[in-house]
């Protein structure tokens, strides 16, 4: 039961049902959907006008003037605001969106509520955001969608590191170029098309391949890493990215859909929290251990594989959902750490294997759990 002391203080604030939730009473029992995020709560409660008393939670009335309107003990109906607001069905109205905000980031404010208690919240995270800045290395097939995606939701601050020009080969894959931009630098074509999306938007750009010196001139701050780049190896580029966000602190995301694994989804590292790229390192090891013993590498420095975009595109869209979820300070709900995730296109599916932090990783055990 919901103690007195967790409820004496909303009867004079204002709440209002989030748009995502839909409402549906039968039987007795009250479902809410909370369709941005698929969660399901059911309540069993006998009052007819349920859903028309959760209609007027809009924001503008307070739960002192609603328990009166409806003549239900205001005690009551404060335990159920509780309730509904710690499971993110009501938001606390504490703070008006002005209607600029609204027309312009009405979509990213409706998924940020479902995570944020009061509508100040939402604002103060809203306003957080425009001084993060997400260090991009790597403009293909999925470095482009999540540059892409990441400036439609609101991060204004980009570094973006490639040194190659667009090639037509480029073309049918990577997103934000077209012919016309055969030829030129890929970071100022990203660049300009980001500015397309938004013109407040603030792009350094680097022409550089990464290697064991990049980080030595590197003089930006950044607040989240997205290595997409796999030259000459992504194991080779990862661990590069990994030491300097470890040693720095830095959240990381390894972008996916690479070399040899077209499907496979890059995992989400926040340091000293989650599995490091190291501890991946070692228990991919363990694991492919009894197959590789006495087998000799082959080297085939002519060998290629397919690409296809929409493969690209779903590594690049569950990255972009972590990137998001960190950016604006949501770090609890990422889904893609201490996991190597790959989509079978076979099952139509995704394959997850948990990878646990190593006790023994030189990398991360030391100042971690």
């Amino acid at each position: 039961m919901l103690q007195r002391k967790n409820v004496k203080f909303v009867r004079d604030k204002k709440f209002r049902l989030r748009a995502s939730v839909a409402l549906v009473y039968k039987n007795k029992i009250l479902n809410l959907f909370k369709t941005n995020v698929r969660e399901s709560i059911n309540i069993e409660i006998n009052f007819d006008n349920i859903i028309e008393l959760l209609l007027h939670f809009n924001g503008k009335k307070t739960v002192k003037e609603i328990a009166k309107e409806f003549e239900i003990e205001l005690e009551t109906l404060e335990k159920l605001v509780v309730f509904l607001n710690k499971k993110f069905v009501l938001i606390e109205e504490d703070y008006k969106y002005d209607d600029e905000l609204i027309r312009n980031k009405y979509r990213i404010i409706n998924f940020l509520e479902d995570y944020c208690y009061k509508t100040s919240e939402v604002f103060k995270k809203l306003q957080e955001v425009k001084n993060k800045r997400i260090l991009i290395i790597g403009l293909g097939a999925v470095g482009t969608w999540i540059a892409d995606m990441v400036a439609r939701n609101g991060i204004e601050k980009f570094i973006l590191v490639d040194d190659d020009k667009v090639e037509l080969s480029n073309l049918h894959r990577q997103h934000l170029y077209f012919e016309d931009d055969i030829g030129k630098q890929k970071t100022e074509c990203v660049k300009n098309r980001l500015l397309e999306i938004n013109d407040n938007i603030e792009v350094i750009t680097i022409n550089k391949k990464i290697d064991e010196e990049f980080f030595n001139d590197f003089t930006f701050d950044c607040d989240l890493v997205v290595n997409c780049a796999d030259y000459p190896s992504v194991d080779y580029t990862t661990k590069i990215v990994g030491k300097y966000c470890m040693k720095h602190n830095i959240p990381h995301i390894v972008g996916g859909g690479y070399n040899l694994h077209l499907t496979l989804i890059g995992q989400t590292i926040i340091p000293y929290k989650t599995a490091c790229y190291e501890c991946f390192n070692l228990r991919l090891q363990e694991i492919n251990k009894p197959f590789v013993n006495g087998v000799k590498k082959l080297h085939r420095k002519t060998r290629k594989i397919g690409s296809f975009a929409p493969l690209s595109t779903i590594a690049a869209s569950l990255s972009a959902l972590d990137i998001f979820k960190i950016l604006y300070g949501l770090e609890e709900y990422i889904v893609n750490s201490s996991k190597r995730i790959e989509f079978s296109i076979l099952e139509k599916d995704f394959k997850i294997m948990k990878i646990d932090k190593n006790k023994k990783c030189k990398v991360c055990s030391y100042n971690g759990n």
